[in-house]
């Protein structure tokens, strides 16, 4: 999930090129390997700079080029993955300033990763970019309402849970009736910034606080399962012996926006043997923060992680390719501390844990909604941070396959990023839009029922998208649908 600085410009009406009025150095996006002169003080400070081997192991060779979306759509240079790389390689030899049009080329990219799966030559691109933007972040003074609240809500909101469920009963009390009505209204509509106009059409409908809890759980379990709270972990037992203990990371807004998803993934991980463990210690992964640039704060969070995960769990399991793929780095982030590796490399994406450990079988068939005589068309999109970043593709898909009644069809460019990148939604809406409007038009090719995808940011964009277009697609994360197959038996009580 990726969390970019928000334009100082006015919102976006078309995928932006960078001001015309300072223009970007031209050694800075084409100086050749090796040819570099030399110069003595580079602009990046001693702290948490961007790897200097990373940087200098770019060989150019521009196979980057058409995996990355704002090459693809701009056609120039310095909004690809090798230009970026000079335009790091000029700060870190001290040719180049960062002036206005060097960090909107690198607040343009909506780290999605793709370029590192084609780069033959192991570039660690997402990690130098979030460097790079931790130290714009520390010493350019920028400042617009969004960076503000942005800012606000990443350092003050979600690593609290109590404050992210307050924002969502909010959020909830905007999407009444009489609320929209006074928001959609002459008066108050024309006033409302861009990024809170598609933050409002992007939220699904949220339920009141007590029908999201993740306790509402207990009365879908397998007969026999136990749900107990001690020393400040919440254990969710299944009927026998567990045949896997795992951690569960709940991420800050799965919960708050798909409480529905967030109480699944326990169900089906208690139905194929595992007992789950929830501490209270976790907090947010960090993810949005190491995006933009907030790398201490995205530091501070991975080590509360590895110490609410570091006793009592086998695997830790994530249900958001955002999260997840945070997870996963968080021994990087902490330069390879001895207790993050062992964390890191524990990180799991629930598909990875539900395939490994096996589900049951089956106890319903699929079909078509409005006609139950033919399969359940699902097309499978690929969320960047989980197949870019933690390279999971085929588990997702393999659980869909054992599904009775699905008919699983390819989506092209599966892996294309849909636009959603976290916030960049919010603060790069031209460019998000166009990213999304390839996602679409790809949807409408494969024709599908249902488009799975498994990151809450590419279920609210592709959902918000659909809609606009009036596409009868339904959109849902694969647990959702793993449920449908698996359904609940019913309530506790009837145990």
């Amino acid at each position: 999930m990726s969390g970019e600085a928000a334009p100082e410009s006015a919102p976006e009406r078309a995928p932006e090129r960078a001001p015309e009025s300072a223009p970007v150095p031209a050694a800075s996006v084409a100086a050749p390997a090796g040819g570099r002169a030399h110069v003595d003080a580079s602009w990046f400070d001693g702290h948490d700079p961007p790897p200097r081997l990373g940087i200098d192991t770019c060989i150019h060779c521009g196979l980057c080029l058409t995996a990355c979306p704002t090459y693809r759509t701009l056609k120039i240079e310095p909004d690809s993955p090798r230009g970026r790389v000079y335009l790091m390689r000029g700060l870190a030899d001290g040719s180049l300033e960062p002036d206005a049009t060097l960090v909107h080329h690198l607040d343009q990219c909506l780290d999605c990763r793709a370029c590192e799966t084609a780069c033959p030559a192991g570039v660690p691109y997402s990690r130098m970019l979030e460097a790079t933007r931790g130290q714009l972040a520390r010493r350019v003074r920028r400042s617009s309402p969004a960076r503000l609240l942005g800012g606000f809500v990443l350092s003050h909101v979600l690593p609290h849970p109590g404050r992210v469920a307050f924002a969502a009963d909010l959020l909830r009390l905007g999407q009444s009736a009489p609320m929209r009505a006074l928001l959609a209204s002459p008066g108050v509509e024309p006033l409302l910034p861009e990024f809170a106009k598609r933050g409002l059409a992007t939220a699904p409908p949220i339920p009141p606080r007590h029908e999201r809890a993740l306790e509402r759980v207990y009365a879908s379990l397998p007969h026999g399962s136990r749900m107990e709270r001690a020393n400040g972990v919440l254990v969710v037992s299944p009927p026998g012996p567990p045949r896997a203990r795992v951690g569960f990371h709940a991420s800050c807004v799965m919960e708050a926006m798909f409480s529905h998803t967030h109480r699944e993934t326990v169900r089906l991980l208690g139905l194929a043997g595992a007992e789950v463990r929830l501490p209270d210690a976790q907090t947010c992964c960090g993810a949005m923060h190491a995006h933009d640039g907030r790398r201490d704060e995205a530091k501070a969070l991975a080590r509360t992680n590895v110490r609410a995960f570091a006793d009592g769990c086998e695997l830790v399991v994530s249900h958001s390719a955002g999260c997840g793929a945070a997870l996963r780095e968080a021994a990087h982030l902490l330069d390879d501390e001895t207790a993050a590796r062992a964390f890191s490399d524990r990180v799991r994406d629930v598909s990875e844990v539900l395939e490994e450990l096996g589900l049951p079988a089956p106890t319903r068939t699929l079909h078509a909604a409005h006609d139950p005589s033919r399969p359940l068309r699902i097309a499978y999109h690929d969320p960047c941070h989980l197949a870019h970043a933690q390279k999971v593709r085929e588990a997702p898909r393999r659980l869909l396959r054992t599904l009775p009644g699905v008919e699983l069809v390819d989506l092209p460019n599966s892996d294309w990023c849909c636009g959603s990148a976290g916030t960049y939604h919010l603060t790069h809406p031209a460019m998000a839009d166009e990213q999304l409007r390839l996602k679409l038009d790809a949807i409408e090719r494969a024709a599908p029922e249902v488009v799975i995808a498994s990151n809450p940011g590419c279920l609210l964009h592709m959902q918000r998208g659909l809609a606009a277009r009036g596409m009868a697609v339904r959109i849902a994360h694969l647990v959702d649908v793993l449920g449908e197959a698996h359904p609940a038996p019913g309530a506790a009580a009837a145990r």
